[in-house]
């Protein structure tokens, strides 16, 4: 088989698994979401029964009471909905949220930027999401000091905005204009699959001295429990 044909194939099952990544990482935001409504839904649905049941002890419902304590549970099941969509996150909140949270709050604002963005940077934006929920957590236990910190909060919390916003600041009617070859929407695409890339080595990264530090802590314990097997 030819070196061209063994490369197309590699690039084919890249794009799959990309595809497979997007697909769920949108289930899990989907879910969360879908978690939350029925949480809300079922404490409101939940507070109204009890009010309609100590109600009832005092005086009986009648059919009005009962139509009223439908129409509540109704609209306690729209409020669970309404109050599992996250708000909407601001700049200034990526800026300020420690670290352990930074990438979910960024993907949170990318996300709500998505609708402004053409088709091929959309999807792009679906994998850095995934990519971000992932690095969300590997940074639970990572120092704000450490230099891979401090890396990481330049890229998710200025750089890429920074991309997005730089975009938005484009006209419209120019957006699809070639100078030099280039034109705005294939520079964000671009852009943010440089940003896509960093966050692949950014986690693999952190993943290589997670395991590093396991086969540390693995050789500790064995020295120190089983004595060293070379002496």
């Amino acid at each position: 088989m030819s070196s061209e044909r063994i490369l197309e194939r590699a690039n084919a099952a890249l794009d799959r698994a990309k595809a497979r990544d997007t697909v769920v990482g949108s289930a899990k935001g989907a879910a969360r979401r879908a978690a939350r409504a029925t949480k809300y839904s079922m404490i409101g649905v939940g507070a109204i029964l009890l009010g309609a049941i100590i109600w009832g002890m005092v005086t009986p419902l009648g059919v009005g009471g009962i139509i009223i304590t439908f129409l509540a549970m109704l609209a306690a099941i729209g409020l669970g909905i309404y109050l599992s969509n996250e708000p909407p996150v601001s700049l200034d909140m990526i800026r300020k949220v420690e670290l352990k949270s930074l990438p979910h709050t960024t993907n949170q604002w990318l996300h709500g930027q998505r609708r402004l963005l053409p088709a091929p940077a959309q999807s792009m934006v679906d994998g850095i999401g995934v990519k971000l929920e992932t690095l969300g957590l590997q940074l639970q236990a990572l120092d704000e000091r450490e230099p891979a910190a401090l890396e990481v909060r330049r890229l998710i919390a200025d750089e890429l905005p920074e991309l997005v916003n730089g975009y938005h600041r484009v006209p419209p009617a120019l957006r699809r204009e070639d100078r030099n070859g280039l034109n705005p929407d294939r520079q964000l695409v671009e852009g943010l699959s440089v940003v896509d890339k960093e966050l692949q080595r950014m986690s693999e990264q952190l993943a290589s001295g997670d395991l590093t530090k396991l086969a540390t802590q693995g050789r500790y314990l064995e020295l120190k429990y089983q004595g060293d097997p070379a002496a």
